[in-house]
Order: structure tokens, then C-alpha cells, then sequence
């Protein structure tokens, strides 16, 4: 029974161990994406030689609603996906620990199956 438990729980946290990789990779991921749109915004918005006409002033101010807009969007777009992933390792985190506990009693059963057929087929040898 011990060994069931003990393969069962290196696969348990082998999960685990992947599923909390992908939420720091996602943090990350996401903080470097922020970071290039607001350095993209900054480029743009800094881009030399162009003439102060009140139509690129207005094209300007459009085009730094809208970023500021997208990028907005984007910061509540990946917090909401990152609470979810969050939640759903929770309950992955659950859904194991009743997993562990149906193979320990699964074992303990399998084990009782096997000591009453080994003794009555020594029974019925003697």
C-alpha cells in the first residue's frame, strides 16, 4: 500500500510543481507584456520630426486613448485569467487530496482482497 501512496504522491506534486511553473510563468509573461506595450506607447508618442499641426496633436491624443485604452484592457484581462488559474490549481490542489485518499483506500482494500485469498487458498491446500 505504501508504494501506491508514494508513486501517487510523486505524481501528485510532479503536477503541482508544473501547474504552479505555469502561474509564475504567466505573472511573468504578463508583467513583460505590459512593459513592451507601454514602451511601444513611448516610442510612438516620441517619434522625432513630426510637425506640431493640430491634426497630429489630435492623431496623437486618439492614438494614446486608445493605448492607454488597450492597455488597461489587457491589465484586467491577465489579472482575471491569472485569479482563475489560481483557483483552478486550488481545486486541482482538492481534487488530489481526494484522489490520494480513494487510492489509500483502494489499496487497503486490495490488500485485504489479497491476504483473504491467499489464506483460503491455503485453506483449501490443507
Amino acid at each position: 500500500m505504501e508504494k501506491q501512496l508514494e508513486y501517487f504522491d510523486v505524481l501528485a506534486n510532479t503536477q503541482k510543481q508544473v501547474l504552479g511553473n505555469l502561474v509564475t510563468a504567466q505573472k511573468d509573461l504578463r508583467a513583460q507584456l505590459l512593459d513592451g506595450m507601454t514602451k511601444v506607447q513611448t516610442a510612438v508618442t516620441s517619434i522625432p520630426g513630426v510637425p506640431e499641426t493640430a491634426q497630429s496633436k489630435e492623431a496623437l491624443n486618439q492614438f494614446n486613448t486608445w493605448f492607454n485604452l488597450t492597455i488597461s484592457s489587457t491589465k484586467s484581462f491577465s489579472d482575471e485569467a491569472l485569479k482563475m488559474q489560481e483557483n483552478l490549481n486550488t481545486a486541482f490542489e482538492k481534487q488530489l487530496d481526494i484522489s490520494r485518499d480513494v487510492v489509500k483506500s483502494f489499496s487497503a482494500l486490495a490488500k485485504t482482497a489479497t491476504e483473504t485469498a491467499v489464506a483460503a487458498t491455503k485453506t483449501k491446500v490443507a
